[in-house]
């Protein structure tokens, strides 16, 4: 009897774990050797699956795979039985991927800088608008996943797999990402915007419970250990024409000339951008807003820098969600620069 309750004590344990522990993140389930190996071989032959290879070196947390091994797909559907990828074998676009983008075939992910378009994995070129100094002043293969030089996880390891460890089963951060040990906060799709993503003009706009099918960004207000999503950002990208990003003429409120584009800034109240953002399927893909706490309210909104780019990679220079060529003034263009700015149309 009192092995079955110390049976059941760990299953709730175990559940409850996997369930965010209440946090509101999605969290991972299943058989734990869908990802983990108690060793690195099975009767001699390694374990590990992210390479055509055979690869010997075993990975941390007694991971299987890695992160690019477990979010890439041979297919086309960027979202198969609930998991999300990031990297497809054909057909991903701006039409088809999920609200972070999508990186191409490791074959083709080159390492420029300014002008790609995606976050190359294993860039050593400085992130444009870093600071000061070098960018990889630890390791030396250069941007990954997480980690040190990567986006997600804790931001001490070097290591990939040690800095999301644990972070699938129970996220304590908006998709796994910190700023200076400080949780992201935001409330993702429950498809990763893969329907909004596809049919823009698909209804409703859910932006709570099981059926969301928008990411809802932080920006702005957070709690005072909580971080924005524009803050994840600028970790890299602080830093373009002054330090503090104050407008031009020396002010500190936006009615100045700003002379990079303000994050994490209210637009004002009584701008209506002649009935242009209605928040739909459109806005949602093509210049979504953020909001205080990370909760939807129709005014204020506020730019972010999710408000023009995608996370991972898009067909377009800079991960820009749209195609920056065709934002012309007076073109009538709905979305895009002139989604937001309504009066140069």
């Amino acid at each position: 009897m009192k092995g079955k309750k110390l049976l059941w004590s760990l299953a709730i344990m175990i559940s409850l774990l996997l369930c965010g522990g209440g946090t509101g993140y999605a969290a991972v389930s299943g058989v734990c050797s869908d990802c983990h190996t108690m060793h690195n071989s099975q009767e001699g032959v390694p374990m590990r699956t992210d390479g055509p290879e055979p690869l010997t070196t075993p990975l941390s947390a007694l991971l299987l795979n890695d992160c690019l091994g477990c979010h890439t797909t041979t297919g086309a559907d960027p979202l198969v039985g609930g998991y999300p990828y990031v990297s497809l074998g054909t057909g991903a676009s701006d039409d088809n991927c999920l609200a972070g983008g999508f990186f191409p075939p490791m074959s083709e992910m080159g390492t420029e800088n300014n002008d790609d378009n995606h976050h190359g994995i294993g860039n050593m070129n400085n992130p444009a608008g870093k600071e000061t100094g070098s960018f990889y002043t630890q390791g030396t293969t250069g941007l990954g996943c997480a980690g040190i030089n990567g986006c997600h996880g804790n931001e001490t390891d070097l290591d990939d797999m040690a800095a999301i460890s644990g972070g699938h089963h129970n996220p304590s951060a908006y998709r796994i990402l910190f700023v200076d040990g400080d949780p992201v906060i935001g409330h993702g799709a429950a498809d990763y915007e893969k329907l909004i993503i596809k049919t823009p003009a698909t209804p409703p706009i859910t932006t709570v419970g099981n059926t969301q099918n928008v990411n809802i960004y932080s920006a702005g207000t957070v709690g005072a250990s909580e971080a924005t999503i524009s803050e994840l950002c600028g970790k890299c990208h602080g830093v373009f024409h002054s330090a503090n990003g104050t407008p031009a003429n020396g002010t500190t409120n936006s009615a100045g000339e700003w002379i990079r584009h303000p994050s994490d800034e209210e637009l004002p109240t009584d701008w209506t951008m002649g009935g242009v953002y209605t928040f739909d399927g459109n806005d949602a893909k093509n210049n979504p807003f953020g909001y205080e706490n990370a909760i939807y309210t129709a005014n204020p909104t506020q730019v972010t820098c999710l408000s023009c780019h995608r996370a991972h990679g898009t067909e377009n220079d800079d991960l820009l969600r749209w195609v920056y060529t065709t934002q012309n003034a007076g073109n009538g263009a709905d979305y895009g620069c002139l989604g937001c700015h309504n009066a140069q149309r």
